[in-house]
Formats: C-alpha cells, sequence, structure tokens
C-alpha cells in the first residue's frame, strides 16, 4: 500500500468511526413527548428541544390550534396525538412532559410511569393532596424518574439564597413572608355565558376526570386556574414557588397547622377561587406568611411592582438581618442594634418625644445582594442528567408533593373558616370536631367515569 492509498484509506476509516459516533450518539437521545401544548408545555418543549440529548419525538394536546403550534415548533417531525395514551404507547417516547392543566396532573404522571416513561410534570403536582401521594407512590413502585417543575430550585441565585439562609449568616429566623400582588380589571375573566366549544376541541376529553358542566370561555385557556374543578387559584400557581424556597432554605417540608382568610373581595367574575388570600403556616420553630392580592401590586418588601406579574417575592427575617428573594435576585438587608452615647439621656425620653438624643445605631449583620440567574434551562437539564444516571432530580415528586401539600391546605384552610392541625407523616388533619372530618375529606375528589386513579377513594 502506497503513502497515498494509505491515508485515503485511514481517512475513510476515520469518517466510518465518525459516522459510527454519530449514529450511536442518535441512538443514545431521550426521547421526548410533550403532553398538554399550551403556553407552559410549548416553553417546556423549546427548552428541551436544545439539549443535545433529548429529542422532541412526539406532541399530544385536545386542542387543535395548541397541537398545530406545537408541532410547528418541531419542524413538523414530532409524530402528533390527541389521545395522551396513544403517546404513551409510542415506543419513541422515553421520558414525557406533562404540562396540562392540573387536574391531570395526577392520572397522566401516574399512567406514564407505569408505561415506563419518566416524568416532568409542571407544577402544581395535584389538585388535591391524595392523588400526589398517588404519584409518589407510582414513581418508587415503577422506579421512573419524575422532576416538577419548580424551576426556581435550580436557579444558582435561589441556591445561593438558601445557603446563606441555612449558614446562620443573617441569624435565627422565626418568620418568613411570602406575597404575590398584582392589579387586576375587577371585571376579571367575566361573567360570559355558556357557549359552544371552539372549534377543534375535544371538550369532555379536556374536562377529563372534572365534573361535566357546560363550556365556558371563561374556564378555558389560561382561565383554568381560577377554578377548584381545574387549578388552585393563586396559591397553587405562584404560591408553590415561594412555598418552595421555604421549605429549600429552611430544610422542612412539612407544616404542622394552618389559618387562613380571605375570598372574592374585588374581582366580579364566574371564579371560585379566591383574590384575596392571607394564610398562616406553623412550622417548627417558625411563622411562614402567605398573601395574594389582585387589586394592588405593592409589595411587603416596598417594590412598587412594576413588573408583568406585579410584586412577587420571599423574605426570610433572621435576627441579624433579613433576606428577600426573587426571580430577579436576592439582598441582604441588615438588622440595626440601637446605641446610646455616654452621656445621653434616657432610653424612655428617647422613645417618648422620637428624636433619638444620644443614640446611634450599628449593623448586627452584613449586607449583600446576588443577580439573577438562568432558572428553566439548568432544571430541564437536571432532569435529562437523571434519566441517565437515575439519580433523584432536584425536584424529585416527593419534593414537589409536599410543596404542593402545603398549598393545598392554605385552600381548604379558606374554604372552612377554619385553623387546622396537620399530621404530615399520615397527611391527615387531626383532631376529633367536625372540621377536621370535613377537612379530611376534602384531601381527595371523585373522578368522573371512565376516569379513575387506584387508590383514589372518597
Amino acid at each position: 500500500m502506497n503513502r497515498r492509498d494509505l491515508f485515503k484509506s485511514a481517512a475513510l476509516a476515520t469518517g466510518a468511526l465518525a459516522q459510527q459516533a454519530r449514529a450511536a450518539a442518535a441512538t443514545d437521545r431521550i426521547g421526548i413527548g410533550v403532553i398538554g401544548c399550551g403556553g407552559m408545555g410549548r416553553m417546556d418543549l423549546a427548552d428541551f428541544q436544545k439539549q443535545p440529548e433529548a429529542e422532541i419525538v412526539a406532541v399530544c394536546d385536545v386542542y387543535q390550534p395548541n397541537l398545530q403550534e406545537a408541532h410547528q415548533l418541531t419542524d413538523h417531525k414530532a409524530r402528533t396525538y390527541s389521545d395522551f395514551r396513544k403517546l404513551l404507547d409510542d415506543h419513541a417516547v422515553d421520558a414525557v412532559v406533562v404540562a396540562t392543566p392540573d387536574h391531570w396532573h395526577p392520572l397522566i404522571t401516574v399512567a406514564a410511569c407505569h408505561a415506563g416513561k419518566d416524568v416532568y410534570v409542571e407544577k402544581p403536582v395535584s389538585n388535591v393532596v391524595r392523588e400526589g401521594r398517588l404519584m409518589v407512590e407510582a414513581a418508587r413502585r415503577t422506579k421512573r424518574i419524575v422532576q416538577v417543575g419548580l424551576q426556581q430550585r435550580s436557579g444558582s441565585h435561589f441556591q445561593r439564597a438558601a445557603q446563606i439562609v441555612r449558614s446562620g449568616e443573617i441569624g435565627e429566623i422565626h418568620y418568613v413572608q411570602t406575597w404575590i400582588h398584582e392589579t387586576s380589571s375587577p371585571e376579571g375573566l367575566g361573567t360570559p355565558p355558556d357557549a359552544e366549544p371552539p372549534e377543534g376541541l375535544d371538550y369532555d376529553f379536556w374536562l377529563g376526570p372534572a365534573p361535566k358542566v357546560p363550556f365556558n370561555p371563561a374556564r378555558f385557556l389560561g382561565n383554568w386556574r381560577s377554578f377548584f374543578a381545574y387549578g388552585g387559584g393563586r396559591i397553587t400557581d405562584w404560591g408553590v414557588h415561594l412555598v418552595d424556597i421555604v421549605h429549600m432554605a429552611m430544610g422542612v417540608d412539612t407544616p404542622q397547622a394552618v389559618t387562613a382568610s380571605g375570598g372574592k373581595l374585588y374581582v366580579h367574575d364566574l371564579r371560585d377561587t379566591p383574590d384575596t388570600h392571607e394564610v398562616t403556616w406553623e412550622y417548627p420553630g417558625f411563622l411562614v406568611h402567605y398573601t395574594c392580592l389582585h387589586h394592588n401590586s405593592y409589595g411587603h418588601n416596598g417594590d412598587a411592582g412594576h413588573k408583568p406579574f406585579g410584586s412577587y417575592g420571599i423574605q426570610f427575617h433572621g435576627t441579624r438581618g433579613t433576606l428577600f428573594v426573587d426571580r430577579a435576585g436576592y439582598e441582604i438587608t441588615p438588622q440595626m442594634k440601637g446605641h446610646m452615647e455616654p452621656g445621653g439621656i434616657s432610653f424612655r425620653a428617647a422613645y417618648d418625644d422620637l428624636t433619638g438624643i444620644s443614640m446611634y445605631y450599628g449593623l448586627e449583620g452584613v449586607a449583600g445582594r446576588g443577580t439573577t440567574s438562568v432558572q428553566h434551562v439548568p432544571h430541564v437539564q437536571n432532569f435529562l442528567k437523571c434519566v441517565k444516571s437515575r439519580e433523584l432530580p432536584v425536584a424529585d415528586i416527593e419534593i414537589g408533593h409536599r410543596t404542593t401539600t402545603a398549598c393545598h391546605l392554605g385552600n381548604i384552610a379558606l374554604r372552612l373558616e377554619q385553623k387546622l392541625h396537620w399530621d404530615g407523616q399520615q397527611e391527615r388533619f387531626i383532631g376529633n370536631d367536625t372540621a377536621n372530618d370535613e377537612a379530611n375529606r376534602m384531601l381527595v375528589r371523585p373522578y368522573r367515569a371512565p376516569w379513575k386513579l387506584e387508590g383514589m377513594q372518597v
């Protein structure tokens, strides 16, 4: 073999090896099926599609305009389905994204686990507490990876803020404040009459296990979150993100008691979830407070709420400082301590005339701040990594279930207008009075035939 033939042979071999490597890489890619192709579903699709180890092979929606738009995002390469069960039968699908309305999350997640698929399910995981536990059990029984879309956990600045809280840098924490304050029209979703479903919608399938009611545009698309049959209002929408970071930073996952108040105080529309909601959870050694407003966007940290969603955030009040964190970053405000100069007037006199003569204030802690970080993409990447390694993801279904449960408790306490005590191990309200019996009945919900979730006894 001459020199030219040798180089030619080597080049051919190198090309063949490269082609084999590309083929192997292609077969190693994780086939993703997206179930629910509305706004969040398409956002998930886009970020999964960016990952070299993932391929969107199927999309599914009962509303044809959503399905067509998702299909376009895959350059018409993904297979399309209107029935999630057929997508689960697709052998090219290794994992699914469940981005349907909340009332579908449990049934589809459990079915996907039994079909041998790993799952990325949007928050909140469930519509009632019992559903979430059944999802955890299904994941463990089938050894499936189930990541919940609590993407703030994957943001480095949220992780850094949580570490600051855990380190004791801001001292002992006995009170945490959370909120989502925004403005909306007093007409809200409006009061349109019942109507025929829009063209391209399989409305009976959209309802699924929820009660059968006439179609109304106020309950469709993004509006469904405002109805208990399909969602839980703002507390299970935005509040679940807030509570989740509190759980992560404080190292807890279960409140011991809950009280709530509020209602529809401002908005006049068809919704049955509150527009004004105040919840206090009792955890061992500290309280967590949550407020939701629809008529004013001023935040507890003084933020005027000049953002698309108003003011949103979490404040950890420590003995040495207060840490505020939201999606834009975090900031620590040191606690001040008063001191009197030698020869100053008495504390009593200083307080009475409010002049603080001969008083000065020094910092108890240190200041600090951090900017925002990417959250959703690393959350997707964490899921894909865990699909391959079989390690638990950063927002495992147990974590998502516990966080969602706290939000469900806030809704139940509001609806019963009662302080409730919670046994996190048994996942039941404790006590012998009628209110606890009624509260425990709200931990489950009936499923409309023919849909059934095994273990969901009413």
